[in-house]
């Protein structure tokens, strides 16, 4: 699991001003609306007794801990002890690691770490999702299987005729037009001979008409955007966003994107099919071995049609091994139920620089491996190229 990415944490929807528990990174959050609507982001924890904040309320646009009645505001400082009386200054240390929160496609947007905003990679485009000619549907999946491995699947267009019967069949080939990258994103052109559609949809797309697709993918968000093109005219996104809840479960938070019928009658045969492609790839990727996106590429093989999901790979692991930015989960296990540990957030690091300290620590990181030898194996450099190079 990887901090300094933003996630998606929950539907825009279903967060009030009712405190909403959810967990990204195997911490869990606490999200509620304050006096003005905006979205707060709290680690859902009371430093006072450990209290669940996400059991308690909102009181004034800040949330309240049902142990003793503790406030904090959306900052995360805490500003109200009952028991302590009106007189007493609260100490700058009293607070809780607090992240920042966006809403962007329904969805809302958690940055899980304490990089400065400057340095941040943004937030992936969808400009489709408020443009009228676009009818988007939202679906949600949970995979016993680490994210990595769900981002892995999705942007990989050779399974597609085996996995997915509505895809074509062992025969169907996949063409690579061209693949592009940088250190957070990676895009690629791909034409496939996919089947007729079947009944009332088989005039949209004829027997190995040769047709489009073009998968990207996004560190931030863990993000598998995946364009078909079924004809000149009828084109479908899908827009998932792939949040670690652990280093075990994956939440998708997916959008569905088309751009003909956008009449509502059509929308229960597209969410079906989507379930049937979800539940397909969920059968195949929840029994992969192993478990996780494996460390190295020593111990599998690869082939020309592999280059697109390498890339992915290899940007992933700049993340790991130059930047530190994997947490140890190993580590953070052995703590569990003795003490609490949170991912450090903006907040605490100007906290740090300034000396006040902090009552929980940190989550245990995976060191960086700074050695020229493993920068150089790591290495992502933005380098469009032809599938034929």
């Amino acid at each position: 699991m990887i901090i300094n990415l933003w996630y998606v944490a929950e539907w825009s929807r279903n967060v009030t001003d009712k405190p909403l528990k959810t967990k990204v990174l195997d911490q869990n959050l606490v999200l509620f609306r304050d006096e003005g609507g905006n979205i707060q982001c709290l680690a859902d924890v009371c430093m006072h007794r450990g209290g669940s904040l996400s059991n308690g309320w909102v009181t004034d646009g800040n949330v309240t801990c049902p142990y003793h009645g503790w406030q904090f505001e959306g900052s995360g400082q805490c500003v109200h002890i009952p028991s302590a009386g009106a007189d007493f200054k609260i100490p700058n240390r009293y607070r809780v690691d607090q992240y920042d929160a966006e809403e962007h496609y329904g969805m809302i947007w958690v940055f899980m770490g304490d990089l400065p905003e400057a340095e941040r990679y943004p937030i992936p485009p969808l400009p489709e999702f408020d443009d009228p000619k676009w009818k988007m549907l939202e679906a949600e999946v949970t995979w016993n299987a680490e994210a990595a491995r769900v981002v892995e699947n999705g942007i990989d267009i050779a399974h597609t005729s085996f996995v997915h019967p509505s895809f074509g069949g062992d025969s169907s080939t996949n063409e690579i037009d061209s693949i592009e990258s940088n250190e957070y994103w990676g895009k690629s052109v791909n034409y496939m001979r996919p089947p007729a559609m079947k009944g009332w949809r088989k005039n949209f797309r004829k027997e190995g008409q040769r047709t489009r697709a073009t998968p990207e993918w996004y560190l931030p968000g863990f993000i598998v955007r995946l364009q078909v093109d079924i004809n000149a005219k009828m084109n479908i996104i899908m827009f998932d966003c792939n949040t670690p809840v652990d280093e075990n479960t994956t939440r998708t938070f997916a959008l569905q994107g088309r751009n003909f019928f956008p009449q509502k009658m059509f929308d229960k045969g597209s969410l079906k099919r989507l379930h049937k492609v979800f539940d397909e790839d969920k059968a195949i990727v929840e029994d992969a071995n192993p478990f996780y996106l494996p460390e190295t590429m020593m111990n599998e093989v690869s082939v020309e049609t592999d280059k697109f999901m390498t890339g992915f790979r290899l940007a992933r692991r700049r993340l790991i091994e130059k930047n530190g930015w994997q947490i140890d989960s190993f580590a953070k296990r052995d703590l569990m139920g003795r003490k609490v540990v949170t991912i450090p957030s903006p907040n605490r690091r100007r906290a740090n620089e300034r000396g006040d300290g902090w009552v929980f620590d940190s989550v245990p990181m995976v060191p960086a491996k700074n050695s020229g030898k493993e920068e150089q194996q790591t290495k992502i450099e933005p380098q469009p190229f032809l599938a034929d190079d």
